[in-house]
This record gives C-alpha cells, sequence and structure tokens, in this order.
C-alpha cells in the first residue's frame, strides 16, 4: 500500500485509540460514532497487518505493534499540528487547564505544594489537583487519562516506550529526630544506630534502602513502630527516641518547621532518583509541555536551596 492511498484520519483515530483504549471514549474524543471508528480500526488491522488492540473485559489493550507504531504516529501528528496551529504563540497567563498529578504524600510535600504556588503567581487558571498513587496503578492513571502527571520516587520500572520520564534530581536518604536526641550530638556507629528504634513508614522505601546499606555490616535496622503516613511518624518522633528516616528534601523541610534534629547515617550515601513522568499522547500538548518545565524549574530551585 502506497502512501497516498493512507489517510491520515485514520492515523488521528489511532493515536485517540492508543491514548483511550476504547472504541467509545475514542469517539466521543473524535466527535464521530463508535461504528466509524469500529470501520477504521478494521482499516488499520488490514494496512498494518495486525490486530493492534485486543480487548480485555471494557479495555482495549494494545499489542506490542501498536506500541511500536505509538511514538511514530505521536511524532507525525505533532507534524501536521505545528503546520495547521495558529501562529500565535502560549501564554500561560491566558491558559485554563486542570491538572491531576499522581504521587505519594512525599511526593505532593516536596513538589505538588510548591508548583501550585508557583502557578498562582505565573499561571493562575491552571490548576494541579493530588491524587494518590504508587506503582503499577501510576501508570494505569496515564494511560487512563485520569492523571496528567506523575511523581516517581520508588525508581519503578517502565512497561513500554508510551510512557515519558524525566530526572528531576538524585534525592538522598536522611534521619530525623526530636530536638535534643543524644544520636543528634555525634554520629553513631552503625551497630547502635541499627539497634535504636525505627519508625517505618509504608509508603516510603527508606528502611529497606538503609537495611540494604547496614546489611554490609551485618546489620538491620529494628522497626519499633510501622505507620501509614509521613504525618504519624512524623508525631512519634516528637515525642519519642524513635528515629525516622526520609528522603532529604522532605527532612529538610520538616526539621525548620519543627525544630528537629538531623542524624548522621553511619553508612555510605544512600541515593535515589526522583522522576517525572507522563504519557507521550500530552508531548505535543503546549500547556503539559509548559507546566513540565516549570516542575523542572522548580525542582532545579529547590536543589540549589537545600
Amino acid at each position: 500500500m502506497h502512501l497516498k492511498e493512507v489517510d491520515a484520519n485514520l492515523l488521528v483515530i489511532l493515536d485517540a485509540l492508543l491514548v483511550d483504549a476504547s472504541v467509545t471514549r475514542a469517539a466521543e474524543r473524535l466527535g464521530r460514532s463508535a461504528s466509524a471508528i469500529s470501520h477504521a480500526l478494521a482499516k488499520l488491522r488490514e494496512i498494518f497487518a495486525d490486530e493492534l488492540f485486543v480487548r480485555a473485559g471494557q479495555r482495549l489493550v494494545p499489542t506490542a505493534k501498536a506500541l511500536e507504531l505509538a511514538p511514530t504516529v505521536h511524532v507525525i501528528l505533532a507534524g501536521m499540528e505545528s503546520l495547521l496551529r495558529p501562529a500565535k504563540p502560549f501564554d500561560p497567563r491566558d491558559a485554563e487547564r486542570d491538572f491531576a498529578m499522581t504521587a505519594s504524600e512525599v511526593g505532593d510535600l516536596i513538589l505538588v505544594q510548591p508548583l501550585r504556588r508557583r502557578l498562582e503567581a505565573l499561571a493562575p487558571s491552571v490548576r494541579v489537583g493530588w491524587m494518590p498513587g504508587q506503582g503499577e496503578e501510576t501508570i494505569e492513571a496515564l494511560r487512563q487519562g485520569r492523571s496528567h502527571f506523575a511523581i516517581d520516587i520508588e525508581a519503578m520500572e517502565l512497561p513500554a516506550p508510551d510512557i515519558r520520564v524525566l530526572k528531576l534530581y538524585d534525592d538522598r536518604l536522611a534521619c530525623v529526630a526530636r530536638s535534643g536526641h543524644p544520636m543528634s550530638e555525634r554520629k553513631p556507629d552503625a551497630r547502635s544506630f541499627a539497634a535504636s528504634d525505627h519508625i517505618a513508614v509504608s509508603a516510603l522505601p527508606t528502611i529497606e534502602l538503609l537495611d540494604r546499606e547496614l546489611a554490609k555490616q551485618r546489620f538491620t535496622c529494628f522497626i519499633s513502630a510501622q505507620v501509614p503516613s509521613v504525618l504519624a511518624g512524623l508525631l512519634l518522633t516528637l515525642n519519642s527516641d524513635a528515629l525516622l528516616t526520609l528522603p532529604a528534601s522532605l527532612a529538610s523541610i520538616l526539621e525548620k518547621q519543627f525544630a528537629l534534629a538531623r542524624v548522621k547515617l553511619p553508612i555510605d550515601p544512600v541515593s535515589f532518583p526522583v522522576r517525572l513522568l507522563w504519557h507521550s499522547s500530552y508531548d505535543r500538548d503546549e500547556c503539559h509541555n509548559w507546566v513540565r518545565d516549570e516542575i523542572a524549574t522548580l525542582a532545579r530551585e529547590s536543589r540549589r536551596a537545600a
């Protein structure tokens, strides 16, 4: 089949199906009938000699071929849109959008809240809401359009190239304790540090990272309390001799607000990446792209201030 025989609208429909994973939703997005979308899908299957999508319940799951085509389709459509787009440049002050960002409690505190304050000044009608999520549920939320951005501090494995990744910075572990804690006065040895009471926050991988390093000296942390949130861990820390290990970016915020003491870790520095994730379908969205740039700028500024 030659290029002149391919209707460009078929690529628009393929892109919508990749984003929505549903004939019905793709039809609603494009303002067409479901039967027209189904007919186009049949034509696409003939052109590419592949099923492209298989049904799983109410959803369409892209085949390996469809995932391979996705980045190229996005680039082609982005080029077509840039040719047809009016010359007026994007102005964030005139934009009106609502975005959802998936993040753990830590991601909300270190990036989402500061981003909201930043946008209030630069783009008052561009709003970012927080929704909790981790792991595979984060990827699904991005693919289904329920979330537009995600903050990853877990270094999760990304299953397919339709998820874009931008490394914001490398964070590291930091340990805090109540003001006047004996271990804040001098660096503890690994044995006494491991034997102290430690608070484990369920949503954070910090204890696992600590134990990985302590294991080199044949020690593991003694967990005196397992809590569901950073707030619960903070309250325990302020009212006991227990230690709380957090990402340093968050520890820096909390120790200033609650007069916490920093405890030097008796191990080599432990770092992990903080990354921004989004779905490739938003690559050519000017407002989305602008918000991504503001998140990256905010991350750089916060690292310089730390």
